[in-house]
């Protein structure tokens, strides 16, 4: 038996009650309360119904936000199964935002930590129930102990993970989607809901862009010292090292905690980053600094960068990229891979990784056209000309790559690599929301047919 949220989207009216509950009872801002009220057609599009979707933390049995905190904040109480977050530990990294597909973990601007709904534990051991479920007036939230057999939540808006969340939902007649008309709720609804925290934008993760880009950077030195044989500034590799260090931390709500990050390694990827990358910053100083004309120590520091640029990659695998279903060109491997070659001037390493590169960056933009979304001609061109063209102009030409065409590739790379993070997508109840009633034309004909049927 677990304790669980109990949600009918056919007795809620999007009163926002059990909001106003959770803002109280915590003092939060109306701003920032846990629980967020969802609805399901809020345009009142006559060919859907309206309904609610009313979601706070649901306190899965397997957390992704646990198993993604790179400093341990997170803990589950044994004996609530609340999954609760130690804001003395947090860092304030909201990497459990990205990892949350159900949109719980909010993050405090003013004091740098992650707060989220806590299940009302003491009032669950006081023998009472959370406040939102407490205050519903008409009986859609509730607050019970059920079985496993019990908890289901195949709804729309819901998204469907294995993540084992402690919630049921009563769909709207008993459906995965709504069949005639739904509830309806004034426009209120849709001026006070939060806004959605789906979309990884590039003005706000510049420099993570930055970072990453940099690590790829001084992979791409450290193997041109060690597979082109090229001499390489030890001090332009730490200073470069401390600049993206300092980048990385600017993103942080708690920066002198920064250590943090790297004490979850068994279960974060992004503890993992940090542990490779430092790794690899150490082992590529002592290389350069000591023994740069060893082959074999410069042979496993590149690998040791081969390790921290894949992990770099697998940080972001809890994003989506909506429309495109292949590896991007802009991935912190390939860049290392290309900056590699252009480095250590190796046409072979250069050209195989920058076709690659190009190959797969014309077919994600053929998917975006495809899938209507905008493609960017402009910037494209952009990128191919400066990024590929250039350098392989100077290399044909001249027969080496001249200060301005090394340049071109950097910029070329920095382009692609702001462009990922621009196509980032975590997934959330808003998205899964839009996209189930996108799909309602086709799901509600069906359902209504088997219905008469």
């Amino acid at each position: 038996m677990r304790y669980s949220f109990v949600f009918d989207q056919n007795r809620c009216t999007g009163c926002h009650a059990c909001r106003l509950a959770c803002t109280i009872e915590n003092g939060l801002a109306l701003d920032q309360s846990w629980r967020s009220i969802h609805t399901f057609n809020p345009r009142r599009e006559p060919a859907a119904p309206v309904f609610h979707l009313s979601l706070a933390c649901n306190h899965c049995a397997e957390p992704s936000c646990l198993a993604a905190c790179p400093a341990q904040a997170y803990e589950k109480d044994a004996e609530t199964g609340a999954v609760l977050v130690d804001d003395a530990k947090c860092i304030g990294c909201r990497y459990c935002i990205w990892a949350c597909p159900y949109d719980a973990p909010r993050f405090d601007s003013t004091r740098g930590v992650i707060t989220k709904c806590t299940f009302c534990v003491d009032r669950i051991r006081d023998g009472g129930q959370p406040a939102c479920a407490a205050l519903c007036p008409t009986g859609a939230l509730r607050f019970e102990r059920l079985t496993e057999q019990e908890i289901t939540n195949d709804a729309a808006g819901f998204p469907q993970t294995d993540l084992e969340p402690a919630i049921r939902i009563i769909p709207w007649w008993g459906g995965r989607g709504p069949i005639g008309g739904g509830a309806h709720s004034g426009p209120s609804v849709a001026l006070i809901a939060p806004p959605s925290t789906s979309r990884i934008t590039l003005r706000s993760e510049w420099s993570l862009a930055l970072f990453t880009f940099l690590v790829s950077l001084l992979f791409g030195l450290v193997a041109a010292a060690a597979v082109g044989g090229r001499e390489v500034s030890p001090v332009l590799f730490l200073g470069i090292a401390l600049a993206g260090v300092s980048l990385s931390t600017m993103h942080l709500g708690k920066p002198l905690r920064a250590w943090r990050a790297a004490l979850n390694v068994r279960t974060s990827w992004l503890s993992r980053e940090i542990v490779s990358v430092g790794v690899f910053v150490a082992a590529g100083a002592a290389y350069l600094f000591l023994a740069p004309r060893h082959g074999a120590a410069g042979w496993l520091t590149a690998a040791v960068g081969l390790i921290a640029l894949i992990s770099v990659d697998m940080v972001y695998r809890v994003a989506e990229r909506p429309g495109v279903s292949i590896p991007h060109s802009g991935s912190a491997l390939l860049t290392g891979l290309y900056l590699a070659g252009i480095l250590s001037l190796n046409p072979a390493l250069a050209g195989s990784a920058g076709l690659v590169q190009l190959v797969l960056y014309a077919w994600r933009k053929l998917q975006l056209t495809r899938a209507g979304v905008p493609a960017r001609p402009t910037l494209s061109i952009a990128r191919v000309v400066i990024g590929f063209g250039l350098p392989a102009l100077a290399w044909v030409t001249a027969g080496e790559l001249p200060g301005w065409a090394i340049a071109a590739a950097l910029l070329g790379e920095l382009i692609d690599r702001g462009e990922y993070y621009s196509g980032l997508e975590i997934r959330s109840p808003q998205r899964q929301l839009a996209e189930d009633l996108a799909a309602w034309p086709a799901s509600g004909s069906d359902t209504s047919s088997a219905a008469a049927a």
